[in-house]
């Protein structure tokens, strides 16, 4: 079955995209003066998505920078033998399809929306244009965009040197620090992909992750809790 887009695009609001939304999620805008931030404001654009929505496809052209105000998106590429690889796992906050800023305008992956999504758009051009004019602002783009590289090269050291228990427990306390809901008895998780996309994530089969996970739970470190919640237990 095909994957939906939707390419219904309205103004983002006064009411939901001042204040602490949209752009005021970005690290990087965080030290715009009121002037500068109301006028970026203005140009923002919004559309939502709902689950399983395609945002955008690798090698599409594009004129836009997208910041998630709501749900989860992943980013992702197609391998050779038509397998699904997923790169990133993107929050409320985040930003994404920033390097059409820096070469031809076209995406380096897909983007697809894991659950029902607000997202927030910026047109190149104009973002272009504040960046020539705020030292500040190109400042904080890029060591945002160092910091993401950083973290890509750590992802790929884990891979090529961490065994299958170790990916998982990453995976496990990353998913706890960024959303994990602490109890009495340790964090609950919900898992924000169907075992087969966390195992993607860290470059395991769905087979192996299953497996790991029964061991870890015969260890009592963690309950599995059905498909969408993981308990991982207080010591």
């Amino acid at each position: 079955m095909s994957k939906e887009r939707n390419d219904m695009m309205s103004p983002c609001k006064h009411e939901h995209c001042h204040g602490d939304s949209c752009i005021y999620k970005v690290p990087i805008f965080a030290g715009l003066d009121e002037g500068k931030a109301g006028q970026l404001e203005r140009l923002v654009q919004q559309r939502e998505y709902r689950s399983g929505e395609i945002i955008y496809l690798e090698d599409e052209p594009d004129e836009f920078i997208y910041i998630i105000d709501s749900g989860l998106v992943k980013l992702y590429t197609i391998g050779k033998d038509g397998g699904e690889y997923i790169l990133r796992l993107l929050k409320s906050g985040d930003f994404f399809g920033e390097f059409v800023l820096f070469r031809e305008a076209k995406h380096g992956s897909s983007a697809e929306a894991v659950t029902d999504c607000k997202v927030c758009m910026i047109g190149k051009k104009e973002l272009e244009n504040l960046l020539r004019t705020d030292t500040e602002l190109s400042f904080n783009l890029l060591a945002s965009i160092t910091d993401r590289l950083n973290e890509t090269e750590q992802k790929l050291i884990s891979l090529a040197l961490e065994d299958a228990r170790e990916k998982t427990m990453r995976l496990l306390l990353d998913l706890a620090q960024e959303s994990g809901e602490k109890r009495a008895d340790g964090i609950l998780i919900k898992l924000p992909l169907n075992r087969q996309g966390l195992a993607n994530l860290i470059g395991l089969s769905q087979e192996t992750l299953s497996r790991k996970l029964s061991e870890l739970e015969k260890e009592d470190i963690i309950s599995v809790q059905g498909q969408k919640e993981i308990l991982l237990r207080k010591k």
